[in-house]
């Protein structure tokens, strides 16, 4: 007698699961075009990885370093190339902020820490994009620094968690000029699928993002070309070969 209750209560189980995905069914993620040879965009896309353990079982993963990476659009191939990482930094300090990380004058890149060795004060490292070396020491402030999501038209991007429809598992990638609201990009993705860190190219006509399943991908603001996904997968450099990293956030998009 258990065992035909049990044997009831799993098909029931089975035939309730079943109806649910029926009705609402399984959304894929949404597909973009590749980014080849023939792609005409140019400047670099800077980004902030975490490098972790592979390890499965908790309290992993473990966090083994914090990166600064580019891909270069205008060479081809494309190869992801580094520019700094945490544990290049240790001389200056063991609480570098690489979550605060931002391009700093086109040609470097801040990283903010605090100075406990002197007089424990907010400073900041600039970090040349070409060559990775640390060119100045300068003190900081908050305050001082706002990244803006204006393009050179003054269109501004909207933050994707604005747009998205979790319930009905819409996302999108808006932006607003002086009048309206317009869409770039719209599409049907499962309920764990987003986008993050939006940041216009220089020219003010693509936008970059990074979404949930490590990758970057361009958007063209007037639709002439599909989104376009930059694979980390074919890009990932030898340093990381042996662990797993994360896309962290994508800091812009230079010339």
């Amino acid at each position: 007698m258990p065992n035909k209750r049990l044997l009831f209560i799993s098909t029931g189980i089975l035939l309730v699961t079943t109806f649910i995905v029926g009705m609402f069914g399984v959304v894929p993620l949404p597909e973009y075009d590749s980014i080849t040879e023939d792609s005409n965009f140019e400047g670099k896309v800077i980004y902030h990885v975490e490098v972790q353990t592979k390890n499965i079982i908790p309290p992993a993963p473990d966090i083994l370093d914090s990166c600064i990476l580019y891909v270069d659009l205008s060479e081809k191939p494309i190869e992801e190339k580094k520019i700094i990482c945490n544990s290049d930094l240790y001389d200056y300090s063991y609480d570098i902020y690489f979550y605060d990380a931002e391009i700093y004058q086109e040609d470097s890149i801040l990283l903010r820490y605090w100075d406990s060795q002197s007089d424990n004060e907010q400073k900041a490292l600039l970090v040349n994009i070409d060559t990775g070396q640390v060119t100045d020491q300068i003190s900081l402030n908050f305050s001082n620094y706002e990244n803006n999501q204006m393009n050179v038209y003054g269109e501004k991007l909207i933050e994707p968690w604005d747009t998205s429809d979790y319930e009905t598992r819409l996302i999108g990638i808006y932006y607003v000029n002086r009048t309206e609201t317009i869409e770039v990009f719209s599409s049907k993705a499962p309920t764990n699928y987003y986008y993050e860190s939006l940041h216009w190219s220089p020219d003010g006509n693509s936008i970059i993002a990074g979404d949930s399943e490590n990758n970057l991908i361009i958007f063209s603001k007037d639709k002439t070309s599909k989104p376009a996904q930059i694979d980390f997968e074919n890009l990932q450099i030898e340093m990381f070969d042996d662990d797993r990293r994360v896309l962290i956030g994508v800091l812009g998009w230079t010339n």
